[in-house]
């Protein structure tokens, strides 16, 4: 029981050192640069003796893994793994990287530059467009608003005309009311004037018979007489 304890602390144990190493070796790995020097070779071990496995020229980035006073541990770009002596190499970024990534970040940057002044043209473009379209909406509102006041107006003048028409119309009721009226007083003159007239005549004819018959009475009694 307890050597089945023991063993499987020993197994905690060698994971827990082997996380802390590999951990150790990610934290120390770090990107240095070869010195601008001669081209520096890779060998297998730490001694001029040991077989170089590669030959890396100035300048060149490399991923330091492991090091000491003289030696360091590296890999290059390419993949190979080996050691290099530490005086070669530098965590300054040389000269002419440093010159390459300007002239790219120039170079990036003049794109952009380039790109912003079109994308500024473009919009310089679009904001006299919108500008021109406003203008035209403010002229086709200012003509809407002279269509809509002349026809607030002409709106009036016709209520005033329907209003004056309706008042003529009473009024030429009324007057027609009042012509009526006096065409039936006219006609009752006129048939009160007939009866006067008529009147009159029948009388003038009775009193002219009356009269005659007076003077033919009157001649009667002179002849009689006689």
């Amino acid at each position: 029981m307890f050597a089945r304890f023991l063993s499987s602390c020993c197994s905690s144990a060698l994971v827990f050192c082997g996380i802390i190493i590999l951990w150790s070796n990610t934290v120390q790995a770090q990107t240095w640069y070869v010195k601008p020097t001669a081209e520096i070779p890779l060998r297998r071990g730490q001694g001029s003796d040991y077989k170089i496995l590669a030959i890396v020229s100035d300048g060149a980035p490399v991923t330091v893994v492991e090091e000491n006073e003289t030696w360091a541990k590296i890999t290059t770009t390419d993949g190979k793994e080996g050691w290099i002596l530490k005086r070669y190499l530098t965590q300054q970024t040389p000269l002419d990287r440093v010159v390459t990534n300007l002239r790219a970040k120039n170079q990036t940057l003049e794109q952009q530059l380039t790109e912003t002044r079109t994308e500024n043209e473009e919009l310089q473009r679009v904001q006299q467009a919108l500008e021109n379209t406003l203008a035209n909406h403010k002229e086709e509102l200012a003509t809407l608003a002279d269509e809509h006041n002349t026809l607030v107006e002409d709106t009036a003048n016709v209520i005033t005309i329907k209003s004056n028409l309706e008042e003529s119309r009473e009024a030429v009721t009324d007057l027609q009311q009042k012509i009526g009226v006096v065409v039936a007083e006219n006609n009752r003159l006129k048939a009160s004037q007939n009866i006067r007239w008529f009147l009159a005549g029948g009388g003038t004819l009775i009193l002219g018979c009356i009269i005659g018959m007076i003077i033919s009475r009157s001649k009667k009694k002179k002849s009689s007489l006689y």
